[in-house]
């Protein structure tokens, strides 16, 4: 899990003192699970350093106006978020040309805050602002020509360009170029309470609306030092786990179709369809949405918990034949195995997240590195698998839907217990500023939320699609052309949610 070599701080007890004197660095108050280190904006590269090289993993950067405005980079560490904030300090764009992950968070910013394009950190070219007609090639020798894939591709609504330079089978290079369609979405949670911030909060990455809902109430309810009820968390829990089946159903499905396996493509579309109506079922939405609310959840799942069980019954079944199915055609694995490998190495340096991340051996989930809501009282099989292929990728997504299934028992069986409050009022004035975090099927998701006078003043989303999204540059280094729709769906990432 560790994002490079050097000394270790000690266990999280002991994390505060040593490592803000290993840092220099003031220990400020935050809510728990929040170690919050103030350091002048002179030491603030030099902090950064210190905290790679004790093994943790960059999160993201930001600018923060509370309790001032300061430079804030958010980093993973022994089950804890370390904050590093310096007052007045300003983004120079220097910090990723160390450390790979902390790239394109760090151009985003330097781009987003000085409207500076151009050479931002030493990068060249502009990451927010992509030109579609730009071809940057590199590569030469015989033959060599350049593919522009995208940003509008057939049958795909998100928009994203690759660009490849191939003789025509190998890929020497590959450019990936998201923020063709920046929303701001950060930008429109300004001004709203934080019952009506959590429909933007949906919003901002379709397919994982459960996920940003939950991190975005989590975010509140830390910030003001309210508790969503057992109850509601129980709900929250079921949710997540049937919008992380759905999703990974959803990319297994993807990888069926380009390998032109249409029974499989359409049974795992059917128990894909299944999951959705169980979800419209619930919660009167196929993607979860309107049911969960910064100090709790609306309401009671609309559905009575033995018809619910006997429906994921029935779901398990078909999916442990469709997976021997699957992973006993020939033609199916061949094209996974050995395709986009990415070394546990490059992984680390990127701090990659999710299913990309545990494909290549690295044990990373916020359910289980900072257990929140249920999952507290739930546990968790962290699933990895360690030969960082397509195949190790889709692996990681079979375990993981075994691992939903169980969870979703035990959280049914929770909600058997007598019925309690699903939701708690929020401080009509409250104030506060705090980081929320939940697993998103893509991988972890960390938001964080300002609030003055009972309004959102500042939102920053941390999303698990922009860190992998760096990673498929260098996924191609024995691969072919013909590789590229297996690669790209074993990602399983959204483009919406890297260009918020």
């Amino acid at each position: 899990m560790s994002a490079g070599g050097g000394g270790a701080v000690g266990a999280p007890g002991e994390l505060t003192g040593s490592l803000a004197q290993r840092l220099g660095a003031a220990v400020e108050p935050g809510p728990p699970g929040e170690l919050r280190l103030r350091v002048g904006a002179g030491e603030f590269d030099s902090a950064v350093r210190t905290l790679r090289e004790v093994g943790a993993r960059f999160v993201s950067i930001l600018s923060a106006d509370t309790p001032e405005r300061a430079l804030v980079a958010v980093f993973a560490l022994h089950g804890e978020l370390v904050v590093l904030r310096a007052p007045g300090g300003a983004p120079d764009g220097t910090i990723g040309s160390w450390w790979p992950a902390v790239r394109w968070a760090e151009q985003e910013l330097v781009e987003r805050c000085s409207g500076d394009g151009g050479g931002a950190g030493g990068y060249g070219r502009r990451l927010t602002a992509p030109d579609a007609d730009l071809l940057d090639r590199r590569v030469d020798g015989l033959d060599v020509f350049t593919i522009p894939y995208g940003p509008v591709r057939s049958g795909v609504f998100e928009a994203i360009q690759f660009q490849i330079e191939t003789g025509g089978e190998d890929v020497p290079r590959i450019q990936t170029r998201p923020f063709f369609k920046h929303r701001g979405m950060e930008q429109r949670f300004a001004g709203l309470t934080p019952d009506a911030g959590v429909h933007v909060a949906e919003r901002v990455a379709g397919v994982a609306s459960v996920a940003y809902a939950s991190a975005f109430s989590q975010a509140v309810e830390r910030a003001l030092g309210v508790a969503a009820p057992p109850r509601a968390e129980r709900w929250r829990a079921v949710y997540a786990e049937l919008e992380r089946i759905a999703c990974h159903l959803d990319v297994i499905a993807k990888q069926a179709e380009a390998a032109a396996l249409y029974v499989g493509q359409a049974r795992f579309g059917i128990l894909k369809e299944q999951v959705m109506r169980l979800r419209a079922t619930l919660t009167g939405s196929r993607f979860g949405r309107g049911v969960i609310t910064p100090g709790g959840v609306r309401f009671e799942g609309a559905m009575e918990l033995d018809e619910l069980l006997l429906a994921l019954a029935g779901l398990e079944r078909e999916l442990r034949r469709d997976r021997r199915l699957f992973l006993a055609t020939a033609s199916m694995t061949d094209r996974l195995i050995g395709s986009g490998r990415l070394p546990r190495t490059l992984v680390e340096d990127h701090s990659a997240v999710g299913p990309l991340a545990r494909g290549s051996g690295l044990s990373t989930d916020a359910r289980h590195e900072r257990p929140y809501g249920d999952y507290l009282r739930l546990g968790l099989r962290v699933v990895t698998h360690r030969e960082g292929d397509a195949m190790a990728r889709v692996n990681v997504r079979f375990g993981e839907l075994s691992e939903s299934l169980r969870i979703l028992r035990q959280s049914i069986d929770h909600l058997r217990r007598p019925a309690g409050e699903l939701a708690v009022a929020l401080p009509a004035d409250g104030a506060g500023a705090a980081f929320g975090w939940a697993e998103a099927p893509q991988g972890e998701l960390v938001i964080w939320v300002e609030i003055r006078d009972g309004l959102i003043h500042r939102v920053h989303v941390a999303s698990p699609s922009l860190r992998n999204w760096a990673l498929f540059d260098h996924a191609f280094p024995d691969d072919v052309l013909t590789d590229f729709a297996f690669i790209e769906h074993s990602f399983g990432l959204s483009v919406a949610g890297a260009d918020r």
